[in-house]
């Protein structure tokens, strides 16, 4: 059977740049929004009938695709939540409308956090939006995939991502020697997954032609501990500081970022928080403090790796740090104006 051909949406950004990566060009088309791609591309809106197109334009897209790849998404999980409501459950409907109009399978790339909504965080609207998505492609009877997507890395070779996520500042606050503490619960696992592992596995998924259900493109078992992910980034940290004559003689131990209880981080910051301008943007250690929530204290997500055919192998802990390295010494490499900028 010939390989199918693939509408692509969100293809500018991290999880649709890197299937890009891995896909003929004469294979994909792209529907963009905003941000020009380098393959076959038609400009649209995920959120209007006809996906914003015409109707020429739409009826000829949909003799054309076999299969669509839906990355777009609001994923900010401050925008509003009729934002997301338009973007991630309209949009889901208008895409589902083109896939049965074209007669085409969807793999829709949702998240392994609608797993841990509810519990009164921060992510809380946007998982919440993602799960109703969902709902409508399950009962919608389009022949469907969904990938509940954990937190994307960079490539597991070079580091590189299209975008920094909430996950990388974090990481990158505390390779800069800006985040003195971060509220972790003892043994908190963090999943994340390297984002050319989540397109493998999402463009197995598109070829895999009989293949249906909710898949978990996460680290599972493997998803590594805080602890351990602090000692990779200082060790990193130190490494660099032995090979400059200007910090040689220094101890970056000095800076490390300690795991500290939450609640006592909590009565700590809200004693700060008082005292500040009402108005003050939210500091470093409140936003790292926030992310955590959608950590500590959860179960191990499930995973599907290993069993989705055509695609990558199930991770193992040695083989998640081999692939974070690469991104945290991209991190290092940034510079340094990109954690002032953010701070």
């Amino acid at each position: 059977m010939p390989d199918p051909t693939i509408l692509l949406t969100g293809a500018s950004g991290v999880v649709g740049s890197a299937i890009l990566e891995c896909l003929p060009s004469d294979s994909v088309v792209a529907l963009t929004h905003y941000r020009p791609v380098a393959v076959p591309a038609v400009r649209g809106n995920i959120t209007r009938p006809r996906l914003g197109l015409s109707a020429a334009e739409y009826q000829n897209l949909t003799t054309r695709i076999d299969v669509v790849i839906h990355c777009a998404a609001a994923v900010n999980h401050t925008t509003n939540r009729r934002y997301l409501h338009n973007v991630n459950v309209c949009g889901v409907e208008q895409l589902l409308r083109f896939a049965a109009d074209a007669d085409a399978r969807l793999v829709h790339v949702g998240t392994a956090f609608v797993a841990r909504a509810g519990g009164g965080t921060p992510f809380d609207a946007y998982a919440e939006s993602k799960a109703a998505g969902e709902t409508l492609i399950r009962e919608s009877g389009v022949p469907a995939s969904i990938a509940q997507l954990s937190t994307v890395i960079g490539d597991s070779r070079t580091g590189r991502i299209a975008r920094l996520q909430a996950l990388h500042y974090l990481l990158g606050f505390a390779l800069s020697g800006q985040l003195p503490f971060l509220p972790c619960e003892p043994g908190t696992h963090i999943d994340v997954i390297p984002q050319d592992i989540a397109a493998a596995a999402l463009i197995a998924l598109a070829y895999a032609h009989d293949t249906t259900g909710t898949f978990w493109i996460t680290a599972g078992d493997a998803a590594l501990p805080m602890t351990r992910i602090i000692d990779l980034g200082s060790e990193l940290v130190a490494a660099r500081a032995r090979t400059d004559a200007r910090t040689k003689d220094f101890d970056p131990t000095v800076f490390r970022t300690r795991l500290v209880d939450p609640a006592v981080c909590a009565t700590v910051m809200n004693a700060v928080l008082n005292r500040a301008a009402p108005e003050a943007e939210p500091s470093v250690m409140v936003r790292a403090a926030q992310l955590m929530t959608a950590f500590n204290g959860a179960e191990t997500f499930p995973t599907s790796l290993g069993e989705i055919p055509g695609g990558p192998a199930a991770l193992t802990l040695e083989m998640l740090e081999r692939a974070l390295e690469p991104t945290l010494r991209y991190l290092l490499d940034l510079p340094e104006a990109t954690w002032t900028r953010a701070s």
